[in-house]
Parts: C-alpha cells; structure tokens; sequence
C-alpha cells in the first residue's frame, strides 16, 4: 500500500513539474518585447516614464509617385494633422495624430531624397506613449496591425522604454546595466563605458529580430545615464537598439 502510495505521490509530482513548465512555456511564448522589456525593468524598481515602438520599411519613389503615396495616406487617415517640406532635394510629408483614449501619439512619416542616381524613400511609422499600460501586450500588438495596415507588409519592430531610478547615484553603473542584461537572458557582446554613462549591446534568443555589428549579432541595448548629484539615474533599454536619446 505505501509503495503504491509512494509511486502515485511521485506520479503526481512530476504532472504537476510538467504542467507548471507548459504554463510558463506558454505565457513566455505570448509575451511580446514589450511586455518583456516591461516586466523586467519593473523587477529591477524602475520606474518607467515613456516608451516608443516604430517601424520602416525602404523603397523607391520619384516625386510623382512620392505625392501620390502621401494623398493615398492623407485619405486613409484623415485624423492626422499633416504637414509637407521640401529642402535640398528631399521631400518630407509628416502626419501626427494624438490619441487621448488609448494616451498614444503616433506619426507617419514619409521621405524621399529625389538623387540624379535614383530616389531613395523611407515610409516610417511611431507610436510614443508616457507611463504605464494596462497591457503592454495588447499595446504591442495593436501596433504590429496599425504598423501592416500602413506599410502593407510585415515590418520589424523597435522597441523601446526609458525610466528611471530613485536615490541610486552610487549605484555601478555597469554593475546595474549588467543585471539588467542578465534579466532578459543575454550576453553582452559590446560595450561603452564613461563615468557618468554605460551602454552595453547584447544578444538574447528571447526574440527573433537583430542587427548586426561590426564583428556581432546584437537585439538588445541597455543604457544608463548619471546626471549628477540630485538627479535621476535615466535607464533605457530597447531592442533590437536603444532609438531614442538618452
């Protein structure tokens, strides 16, 4: 009786090992950048003041096919303010919509510099919001269907966030910013260190977009600014690269 007691006790035990690994496994696996990037920088006690995500794609355009592509955007969305400039060759159509329900800017952004060469043209789009969101997830993936909506194709997405650290001026700056790469299971594999400002370029399989460096692959950048003396310790991490200032 106790041996089988015993067997079903251990049977038990590793069911519930096998069920607690396909849960984790399974909300890892719905979690986006940007949650991740948000539920690990809460771990480490920073408090978040805005976060940014874009994307662009890059085509050809001449100044005919240039104009018409902006009043095709002009059309479709109509509650962006939108402004055109024109300097050195370049042509530049700007749309900016606030959206105060959802507390999101965004911006389409569209350039074509018109070379003798041949034109080269960016179709740029950005969502920018401040503090945090009831779900970073759903933020997330109402921007991958906006951003497809707009560039008509699946583009790479840049994530970023920026906050900061309260009463931590004699925090290692490298110390700090290598926790943080450790938090999101990544190996550095460059890095910038000054006395008052760190930034350190990793590489992490948690997600499938990268650029590459001179010598390596890199999808995550973390980067720590001391002001000084009674000023905050800015922390900004982003993949696959920090794309805001610092």
């Amino acid at each position: 009786m106790k041996n089988k007691q015993t067997v079903n006790a251990l049977i038990f035990i590793v069911i519930l090992f096998l069920a607690v690994y396909v849960f984790k496994t399974l909300d890892a696996a719905g979690n986006t950048p940007l949650g991740q990037l948000a539920e690990g920088l809460a771990r480490h006690d920073v408090v978040l003041e805005e976060w940014t995500l874009h994307t662009k794609k890059q085509f050809s355009l001449n100044e005919k096919e240039f104009f018409e592509k902006v009043q095709h955007l002009k059309k479709q969305y109509r509650q962006y303010e939108w402004t055109f400039t024109r300097e050195d060759g370049t042509v530049k159509a700007t749309g900016m919509y606030a959206d105060p329900k959802k507390r999101v800017r965004a911006k389409i952004h569209v350039v074509s510099t018109l070379k003798n060469e041949g034109p080269v043209s960016y179709l740029l789009y950005e969502q920018k919001g401040a503090g945090l969101r009831e779900n970073w997830n759903d933020t997330y993936e109402q921007f991958e269907r906006d951003a497809f909506d707009i560039m008509r194709e699946k583009t790479a997405v840049f994530t970023c966030l920026k906050g900061h650290l309260n009463g931590m001026m004699d925090v290692v700056l490298q110390k700090k910013a290598n926790e943080l790469v450790k938090e999101f299971n990544a190996t550095s594999v460059e890095d910038l260190i000054e006395p008052n400002f760190v930034s350190v370029s990793a590489f992490t399989n948690e997600w499938k977009e990268s650029i590459k460096t001179e010598k390596h692959q890199m999808n995550l950048q973390v980067s720590l600014r001391n002001a000084g003396m009674g000023e905050k310790l800015t922390v900004t991490v982003g993949t696959p690269i920090v794309t805001t200032e610092y």
